[in-house]
């Protein structure tokens, strides 16, 4: 009950975010970027970090409802690229192994806008999270543009694979490095055996693809020893770490995740 109501609540003050005040939170950079660590399931390394945006700003409500109304405004594009432009800043403090994964829509993705932030950082590090949620019209033009920032160096990501058909069609089309399992698929996954043989089965794909994969989400002890076995690559969540500023000392720093539980059997 409290849930819907503080959903209800979010959903009010979104629509009540004129365009003026997107334009603001813009300019006055009232963007904040906190990072949170994509891990090795099988030996704790963090590999990189995904920028996620939050917003210091009135009216209080989540990330996805800034985007929500900048989308109803038309200024979806400039609040991306916004997002985008604070979140590479954490290069300057990432250590150089890891990479940087910052979230788009498939507009953002092909404006020239975001082709001039890659050409000023190190596009090898850096990885593009193409969302779902808004339709791709023409695949062959984003392909182009897509295939042009992997000639810079840049990886591309599907986010929330299995949560619509609209990530797995972006699967099928654009032949992702990465596929990010949605946290849906990975909540309770030890008690979902269903889901268990969707993930198995996506795992082979990704492996016969050449993909990478990630599981987000991850809560639980049982959450991760059970996507351990499933030979899931990497994760996110709240139980391996949660979103935060980068600690300055921060040199891959070993999480435990555990024995792996296939290696634990054989």
């Amino acid at each position: 009950e409290r849930e819907r109501e503080e959903r209800r609540l979010e959903a009010e003050g979104a629509r009540r975010v004129s365009p003026e005040r997107i334009r603001e939170v813009i300019e006055r950079g009232e963007i904040v970027m906190v990072c949170q660590p994509v891990v090795n399931l099988r030996d704790g390394f963090v590999m990189g970090v995904e920028a996620l945006a939050r917003f210091h700003a009135e009216p209080l409500m989540g990330p996805d409802r800034w985007f929500a109304a900048a989308e109803a405004s038309g200024l979806r594009l400039e609040l991306e690229l916004a997002a985008v432009k604070e979140g590479v800043r954490a290069f300057d403090s990432l250590p150089p192994e890891l990479f940087l994964a910052v979230n788009v829509s498939p507009d953002t993705a092909a404006s020239a806008e975001l082709a001039a932030i890659v050409d000023a950082v190190d596009a090898s590090r850096l990885v593009l999270e193409i969302t779902e949620h808004a339709a791709v019209e023409d695949y062959d033009t984003l392909e182009a543009v897509l295939g042009d920032l992997r000639r810079r160096g840049v990886s591309i990501a599907i986010d929330d694979a299995g949560a619509g058909y609209a990530s797995l069609r972006h699967i099928l089309q654009l032949g992702p490095d990465l596929i990010k399992l949605d946290m849906s698929l990975t909540r309770d996954i030890d008690r979902r055996p269903r889901h268990q043989s969707l993930i198995s089965a996506l795992v082979t794909f990704a492996v016969g693809t050449g993909a990478q994969m990630v599981s987000e989400g991850i809560e639980t002890r049982d959450e991760l020893d059970t996507l351990q076995a499933l030979r899931v690559p990497m994760g996110q969540g709240y139980l391996l770490a949660r979103p935060g500023p980068i600690p300055r000392d921060w040199v891959r720093p070993m999480i435990d995740v555990g024995v792996d539980p296939v290696a634990r059997r054989s």
